[in-house]
């Protein structure tokens, strides 16, 4: 199994290279680069700082997403430039084929007029030959994109396969372990994959969802919004005229034809049937708007996007509204997982999040942890046993000693 996720990762990182050489990088998404320095930031202020308290892991968070959008930005700017180089050495190539291409143009013409058909197919290929270069310019932006095709590909395989051996490791499923075997009790899964098992995954989903936001801009969040809350008030609207007394009529109509064979049998719900049915046509006929707003809001912000300082604005603040949704999400599920920290089935789990940076400010440093007390979680879980997650003060290494020996 080792050797088949080595194959992967090598294949995916060519892939990777291939794609973004042929695609070049002013027309790639380099989410994979701002991950991976993002991680490696991330990584170095986590072994800098002292752990306290909730504050830094919120701190800690937040300073990485900070970073994430500033690398992004960096990255926009660097590819706006290239884009710039490069349409402006095409432009250049342009007018010094001009001569070329009005001379081809009037020898297509000469053998349409003649009927000379194959002049005419000559003249066409030769059309196709005579391209916009452009230059050095554009083997640079291959060459980028290659390098970031295959960092994006390596960050996303990557992320899978320490996700899926995390999963694996956590699990304990018997038939997992035994094909799994191998990979985890490999030197790279106990060194490096074990301290990258949260964080790699969650950078990049972070990366992603940046790059996601800021791609379709707060405008289709809203105009997704606004559709979906239409469709939930043609719904709820539906059912309460199909049961008000304006349906009454049809209602009873229902129960005393189509569906009078079910009244022995279900009784009184066969109202309610009644009735859903009712709604189910009112709410098909009433789509009819939703599907006009749903056709017309993505042309009006697709319309406003075309200004360069609205796309801007609105890709921004739909990176920076999506991101929190995300992270918002990562700290809920760290602060629930946390009121069961010192349940025994929890040790791994503790290990790896004491080895995480991003692992531990969602978990362990998280100031949603208190917020959670009252659910009955642990109630499911059995009994509490001795705490064997790492204190906040311990280092790593002291951790899993006293893990493994209590």
């Amino acid at each position: 199994m080792s050797a088949i996720l080595i194959v992967l990762v090598i294949a995916g990182t060519i892939g990777g290279a291939v794609a973004g050489f042929f695609k070049k990088f002013t027309k790639s998404s380099f989410w994979g680069i701002t991950a991976l320095l993002t991680l490696l930031f991330q990584m170095a202020i986590g072994a800098a700082v002292k752990k306290t308290s909730g504050g830094f892991g919120i701190a800690v968070l937040v300073t990485t997403v900070v970073v994430l959008f500033a690398l992004n930005g960096v990255g926009q700017l660097l590819k706006t430039l290239l884009d710039k180089a490069v349409k402006s050495r095409k432009r250049l190539s342009h007018y010094k084929n001009v001569d070329a291409i009005e001379e081809n143009e009037a020898l297509i013409l000469n053998a349409v007029d003649t009927g000379d058909k194959r002049e005419y197919k000559k003249q066409l290929k030769r059309a196709k030959k005579i391209k916009d270069s452009a230059g050095a310019w554009g083997i640079v932006d291959g060459v980028v994109g290659a390098v970031n095709g295959s960092i994006n590909a390596l960050m996303g395989v990557g992320a899978a396969i320490l996700a899926l051996l995390l999963f694996v490791d956590l699990s304990q499923i018997g038939l997992l372990n035994a094909i799994f075997a191998r990979p985890l009790s490999s030197g790279s899964w106990t060194g490096l994959g074990t301290k990258l098992a949260f964080d790699l995954p969650l950078v990049c989903a972070l990366s992603i969802t940046a790059r996601i936001g800021y791609k379709g801009g707060i405008s289709s969040v809203i105009s997704l919004v606004i559709i979906l809350g239409m469709l939930a008030g043609c719904g709820a609207a539906s059912f309460s005229i199909a049961s008000s007394s304006v349906c009454a009529g049809a209602v009873e109509g229902l129960k005393n034809g189509m569906l009078a064979s079910l009244t022995a049998v279900l009784g009184d719900a066969v109202t309610l049937i009644a009735r859903i049915m009712i709604a189910g046509i009112i709410f098909l006929l009433s789509l009819v708007f939703v599907v006009l707003v749903g056709i017309c809001l993505p042309k009006l912000t697709s319309k406003l996007r075309e200004s360069k300082i609205f796309a801007a604005a609105d890709g921004v603040i739909g990176a920076v509204v999506l991101t929190i949704v995300l992270l918002i999400f990562i700290m809920v599920f760290g602060g629930v997982a946390y009121t069961l920290h010192d349940l025994a089935f929890m040790e791994k789990f503790n290990t790896y999040a004491a080895y995480s940076n991003i692992g531990d400010c969602m978990y362990a440093h998280n100031v949603m942890n208190g917020l959670f007390q009252f659910l009955p979680l642990r109630g499911w879980f059995g009994s509490v046993s001795e705490p064997v997650n790492p204190t906040p003060e311990e280092a790593p290494a002291e951790a899993v000693i006293r893990a493994l020996t209590a």
